[in-house]
């Protein structure tokens, strides 16, 4: 042992002279000299381990005289979990202090952790419109990489306690990246956990959308149940399923399967309506898709002149945000409530009456839609149960979804973020290799729609158009799929999907997860009323 633990100095030594400036020219006498002092310095503190391990009120019983030692009682007797902190200056090595007791690692308790996962597919899809056919493409679906942090408290006398932080980014594997695969993205925060839970800052999923994550066997494929579930008005964006940015939130510890998890974030908008940006944000309207539906970047559409001010904000842009979920988990038995209100929801998008741009919008049948600004609130409650069947386990999943938006009476008949949902699944496991699983999506019919959508005629689009509050614009999702999984980390999978709609229903798939979204939309980009969209895909999923 003190063989090596001489090579060790030595080697510590050569390389200090290898690399310290003047020092290049030593000879083998300034080698060997230093080697001296350090093996001094070595048995001074030996010394000192000796006397702090003799004055320790009590000792391990000596083992019998016929029973050979297990170990060195001298090195490994004071080892400690979480030794206590020595006052300064103690304890030197090599001019680095230890941290916390003479045996102590002499690196600080921080631990790092890189991760990321990764998620590639090839589709293909027809969208039922009169111009479009079958297409196929490749996309990279919540790809992603982070860092996260650790460090440990307990050595500095705060028992239990650490301080936790995250830097994630998405990573377009597949598609031309832009600012949403930026460093710090994806859920990225700074906090301190300890026995009473965790509070952290900086941007995450909502315990709203983490209250079901995990019960879509089909999330980041174009079977993605946000193609209806959490997505207030169709399109490619489901509001209540979403990461909030500058949001404060606590996450609680696991009592005898039940856990409770809240969020707040604040809306800081320049403007009271909320048109224009939070405070820290440019380019991005808060509850926005980045460079999409309601973000106000320019070339999107709906975008104005200038970046304060300009009252752009105005497809979904809110205020204040709170969300809080509840889950429970008792061996094969899973249940879940969650509740989410976004304050202020700026809505003139639909109605064209944003503070200097009045363009009042009419229908067809003459009436001025009215949108306005209101709240609006998302609730949901849900079950799940894990049993096996003789081939495997079999897992159930469903839960019930209200979508409300607090209008008035005379906005009523355009109020298309107001329905319920429901959502079902089953996953059937089959030994530890494969998993077959199908699902069931549904929107109920909304109040209103404040929307004229084209007709899906290669003749009459896009000249005729049809008035999507006097039709049903209720929607069914049917999805099936298998994933074969080649260990813990890496899986293949095949999925197809279906979305069937009425005539002034405009829903989308891949609304969240999949790296681009497939809309009932002609080659101008009018959206078709009631387009059924159909789809197939297959990919590789590898998290490390």
């Amino acid at each position: 042992m003190k063989g090596k633990f001489l090579s060790g100095t030595a080697c510590a030594a050569l390389c200090l002279l290898s690399f310290g400036g003047t020092a290049r020219s030593a000879t083998l006498d300034d080698v060997m000299a230093r080697l001296d002092k350090i093996e001094k310095e070595n048995a001074e503190l030996r010394a000192k381990v000796r006397t702090l391990s003799a004055a320790k009120p009590a000792a391990p019983a000596a083992p019998a005289a016929t029973e050979k030692p297990k170990s060195n009682p001298v090195v490994h007797a004071a080892v400690a979990s979480s030794p206590a902190p020595v006052p300064p200056p103690g304890p030197r090595i090599g001019g680095i202090p230890v941290k916390a007791g003479p045996l102590a690692p002499l690196i600080d308790n921080t631990t790092v952790t890189l991760y990321g996962s990764i998620d590639l597919s090839a589709d293909v899809f027809n969208n039922s419109v009169f111009d479009q056919g079958t297409k196929w493409g490749v996309a990279s679906n919540i790809s992603s990489f982070g860092v996260r942090v650790r460090h440990n408290l307990a050595p500095y006398g705060w028992d239990g306690m650490a301080v936790v932080a995250q830097l994630e980014s998405q990573v377009d594997f597949a598609a031309a990246p832009n600012e949403r695969a930026a460093f710090g993205t994806r859920d990225s925060y700074l906090g301190v956990e300890g026995p009473w839970g965790a509070v952290k800052a900086g941007k995450t999923d909502t315990p709203y959308k983490r209250a079901t994550n995990a019960w879509d066997p089909f999330s980041r494929t174009l079977g993605d149940y946000n193609s209806i579930m959490g997505n207030t008005g169709g399109d490619n964006r489901a509001e209540f399923d979403w990461r909030m940015n500058h949001a404060i939130w606590y996450e609680s510890p696991i009592w005898n399967g039940l856990q409770f998890s809240a969020l707040i974030s604040p809306g800081q908008n320049y403007a009271r309506d909320n048109s224009d940006y939070a405070y820290g944000d440019y380019f991005q309207c808060n509850g926005a898709s980045t460079r999409g539906s309601g973000s106000n970047f320019p070339g999107t559409g709906g975008a104005v002149p200038g970046n304060i001010g300009g009252n752009g904000c105005t497809d979904g842009s809110y205020g204040n945000a709170y969300s809080a979920a509840l889950n429970y988990k008792n061996g094969p038995f899973t249940a879940m409530a969650a509740y989410e209100l976004h304050e202020g929801v700026n809505r003139h998008g639909d109605d064209g009456l944003q503070p200097g741009l009045i363009a009042p919008v009419f229908l067809a049948d003459g009436s001025q839609v009215f949108t306005g600004i209101h709240n609006e609130w998302a609730a949901k409650v849900g079950g799940g149960y894990r049993f096996n069947d003789g081939i495997g386990d079999l897992q159930f999943y469903s839960y019930y979804e209200w979508i409300r938006r607090e209008v008035t009476p005379i906005e009523q008949p355009f109020n298309e973020r107001s329905r319920d949902g429901v959502y079902a699944s089953v996953t059937q496991f089959i030994g530890k290799q494969w998993s077959v699983s199908a699902a069931y999506t549904h929107a109920f019919r909304t109040p209103g729609n404040p929307a004229m959508l084209s007709v899906n005629d290669p003749v009459l689009a896009p000249a005729a158009t049809l008035q999507a509050n006097l039709f049903d614009d209720s929607a069914n999702q049917y999805t099936i799929g298998a994933r074969y999984y080649f260990n813990d980390w890496a899986s293949w999978y095949i999925v197809a999907t279906e979305l069937t709609q009425g005539p002034g229903a405009h829903y989308c798939l891949g609304a969240s997860g999949h790296g681009y979204q497939v809309c009932g939309r002609d080659a101008a980009n009018d959206t078709i009323g009631g387009a059924t969209i159909k789809a197939a895909t297959t990919g590789m999923t590898f998290n490390f």
